[in-house]
């Protein structure tokens, strides 16, 4: 066999010493393609130093990005020619199934949006996001893929500690008027929040018996790099998150799929009429700022322009990046900083899709942290839930990844990929099952065809 690329997946139960020349050119291949996606979907570069404030501040560009970029968008669709080939698509259509509705209504509302070649530009890069997380994993052996993306954002915490103790001048930016805090190799300190919380996530859930050095140095680091990073939302979201994992451990091992769904649904309910409506006045009264960093300000100018467009939206990007419709926005809201998102995820998707967006936005998002862990009882769907859950908790105060690439659905969609490449593997005699539904096939039965 030839050392050029091949259409077959990596066989893994044949040991690496017997492998042919081919074999390794596609394992470099995939491998690459791995690290540099976990790269440009973190947006983690060596970037300028800067502050943290205003428009002024904001860095927009960073050094052979562009290159960088465009060499992995040719072996995305270098890669998709050669998986297609050998495999067609359906197990890439098994794995984004939850996300198509989001998809379509992003295209649709590209085509009839404010700046339709902008919104489709984003489009197409999501789609080569989604692509690129499911490709690697269905043509990498599943445990080989995690492990791999496990060391990427290990690593990249890892920098970013090294970067703020070592380098404080591009590692650490100013907040405020006196308080140095953590950026890492990111733009500013809340995007380190945002991929230290998800790092620490996938560390806390993946720590065993079998494996736990890797994962809890993951946690360690991630842990520093959310604290020193000043990142209080993502903080908040983070414990959030833990808290909900553990619900979703204690109940789906003891109640059916349709409880533990009801059980959740009327929490997150009873949890969001108290935020709405008994925390502000309690806030107001103990003297702390009831508007939530002025946020409730910003939810409102961006609602009300919003609603010029409710069924389809503006577009992607249209009020989820600075455009011509934030801009103006953003300079009346000029005294609470470069306010050039809605700061509310949900609102975001509303704002880019309508209510069409928002209904995609939440459906996916509510099946991957609600619904997935209880028809499928193993640890990665956990995983990916909890990433899923904090991408909820934390969008309810800022705006990340609508309908635009980004490390929280590459998360999201590497591991249900994951997920599935390892559910195949599994007999049905062997899948779990909940002890209310092991003697019968009632609502609680796992089964290869209940996992869509």
């Amino acid at each position: 066999m030839s050392g050029k690329l091949s259409n077959q997946p990596w066989n893994d139960a044949v040991p690496e010493v017997h492998q042919t020349p081919g074999y390794f050119v596609r394992r470099s291949f995939w491998m690459l393609m791995l690290v540099m996606s976990v790269i440009q979907f973190t947006a983690a570069w060596l970037y300028p130093a800067t502050s943290f404030g205003g428009t002024e501040s904001l860095i927009t560009e960073k050094a052979l990005g562009v290159p960088f970029q465009y060499l992995l968008w040719l072996m995305v669709l270098t890669g998709f020619f050669l998986h297609t080939t050998g495999q067609g698509f359906d197990f890439l259509m098994r794995v984004l199934k939850p996300w198509l509705p989001l998809i379509v209504v992003g295209i649709v509302a590209s085509v009839f949006g404010a700046q339709p070649f902008v919104s489709l530009r984003s489009m197409m890069l999501w789609i080569l996001m989604a692509l690129s997380a499911a490709m690697v994993v269905g043509e990498m052996p599943p445990k080989k893929a995690l492990v791999a993306l496990m060391r990427g954002m290990f690593a990249i915490v890892l920098l970013s500690v090294v970067m703020a103790l070592l380098v404080p001048k591009v590692g650490t930016q100013l907040y405020g008027t006196s308080t140095k805090v953590w950026r890492g190799v990111f733009t500013q300190k809340n995007q380190l929040g945002w991929v230290a919380a998800l790092t620490l996530i996938i560390g806390g859930t993946l720590i065993s018996r079998q494996s736990w050095r890797l994962p809890a140095a993951m946690v360690v680091l991630a842990a520093a790099c959310l604290l020193g990073s000043g990142s209080k939302g993502a903080l908040a979201a983070t414990m959030l998150s833990i808290g909900y994992l553990f619900l979703i451990h204690l109940l789906r091992t003891r109640v059916t799929p349709a409880l533990g769904v009801t059980t959740v649904i009327v929490l997150t309910m009873s949890i969001a009429v108290f935020g709405i409506f008994i925390l502000p006045p309690i806030l107001s009264a103990l003297g702390h700022d009831p508007t939530f960093s002025g946020r409730t300000t910003v939810w409102s100018v961006y609602f009300n322009s919003m609603l010029n467009t409710p069924f389809i939206g503006e577009g992607p990007g249209a009020y989820t990046s600075l455009s011509e419709l934030t801009s103006p926005l953003a300079m009346r809201l000029g005294e609470l900083g470069a306010i050039v998102t809605p700061h509310n995820a949900f609102l975001g998707s509303f704002g880019d899709g309508g209510v069409l967006g928002f209904l995609a936005f939440f459906g996916v998002l509510f099946y991957l942290a609600v619904v997935a862990p209880f028809l499928r009882q193993d640890r990665i769907t956990l995983t990916c839930a909890g990433v899923a859950a904090f991408n909820m908790v934390h969008g309810m105060v800022e705006t990340h990844e609508v309908f635009a690439a980004g490390v929280g659905w590459y998360c999201m969609i590497f591991l249900r990929a994951v997920t599935l490449r390892e559910l195949a593997r599994v007999p049905v005699a062997r899948i779990q099952t909940t002890p209310l539904a092991r003697s019968s096939s009632g609502p609680g039965t796992q089964s290869l065809k209940r996992f869509p």
